[in-house]
């Protein structure tokens, strides 16, 4: 005859629940260690640098702020750990160790640079704001609070575009997916409201590049059609779709190079490209390398006089250019370029 043994059951069952309390504690002291890592190299990361170094009882102080509780002596552990998995951090000696972090994704310069251009762009005041912060905590909290002090704008003020950002991204998935866009286009009146072009139909294009050029952006686009390049501002472009339709074929595409167009065009404003040959004083030489890129060739001539031959988009902007340098630039030829630029100047002289 067989007999039950309740209290051994019992036994089990405590012993069974003790195991599986065990588990769990040990499971979530494992996922407590990884979150303390991740915590400890967030402060690190946002409050040291190679001036402001935390020794243990700080780091263990920011610690329980964020409700992470830790011994003091499992700091320097936990910080050769961080070490052994590449995340950089380093250490002196005084009275206590301290630790720091330098190596980080952005210098404090290139922030600067980069929070200027931002603060030198079309967006809205909350977007350039949010930018520049995200920006910003890519630094520590001390070279953060010097981004405001270094970074000033000398663009008149405007009220930006809110929709700048979000048209980028529409055409970025449209260059990715191979896909046509539609948008609509405008101009400002006296007043400064939208005026819509084409009675606010909306333009169909196949984008091809996005191009930066003097504090605007451009679409670089080639309409249906035409084999010829189109530009648009993008923060004069409202509305952009994604069309369900792919872009018409264009061996541009793949071959277009783009610092050979950015060298022909003044200010994005179109025209016949042509080769035309300058001649220009020794005063210039930097801007011309400024305006057509470093490899271009300068020939020396006489009279302290130089030339060289580039390919430009014929255009006003490139006359009104040439007639701001007040004779430091000329054109030599061709024939055709000159005689424009010289109805130019007199259409000029006539409304004056």
């Amino acid at each position: 005859m067989l007999f039950y043994d309740e209290s051994k059951d019992e036994k089990m069952n405590c012993n069974y629940k003790k195991h599986s309390n065990h588990k769990k504690v040990l499971k979530m002291a494992n996922e407590n260690n990884k979150i303390k890592l991740l915590v400890l190299w967030d402060i690190l990361r946002k409050n040291t640098d190679e001036n402001h170094a935390m020794n243990a009882d700080e780091i263990r102080a920011e610690l329980e702020k964020r409700g992470i509780a830790v011994i003091r002596r499992v700091i320097a552990h936990d910080i050769a750990t961080l070490n052994e998995f590449g995340y950089e951090v380093l250490s002196y000696k005084k009275k206590y160790t301290y630790y720091y972090v330098v190596t980080r994704l952005l210098e404090t310069a290139e922030v600067v640079l980069l929070a200027d251009v931002i603060q030198a762009s079309k967006l809205s005041s909350l977007q350039k704001k949010a930018l520049v912060e995200k920006l910003s905590d890519t630094l520590c909290a001390h070279q953060a609070a010097s981004i405001s002090k270094h970074v000033i704008s000398l663009e008149k003020s405007h009220k930006g575009s809110c929709s700048l950002i979000y048209n980028v991204d529409a055409i970025e998935r449209a260059i990715g997916n191979n896909k046509k866009i539609s948008f609509l286009y405008f101009d400002y009146d006296e007043k400064h409201k939208k005026v819509y072009r084409k009675d606010k139909k909306r333009y169909v294009a196949n984008p091809a590049f996005m191009v930066w050029s003097k504090d605007n952006y451009y679409l670089l686009c080639f309409s249906n059609g035409h084999d010829e390049i189109v530009t648009y501002r993008l923060d004069k472009m409202d509305d952009v779709k994604v069309d369900e339709t792919e872009r018409e074929p264009h061996p541009e595409y793949e071959i277009f190079n783009t610092e050979e167009y950015r060298k022909q065009v003044f200010s994005m404003f179109g025209g016949e490209p042509q080769k035309v040959t300058l001649e220009f004083t020794k005063d210039m030489i930097s801007e011309m390398f400024d305006r057509f890129g470093d490899d271009l060739h300068i020939h020396k001539g006489t009279d302290e006089k130089f030339s060289a031959s580039v390919t430009v988009q014929i255009s006003k902007t490139l006359f009104a250019w040439i007639v701001g340098t007040q004779g430091k630039v000329k054109i030599l030829s061709p024939c055709k370029v000159k005689n424009g630029f010289a109805e130019f100047i007199a259409k000029i002289k006539e409304e004056y």
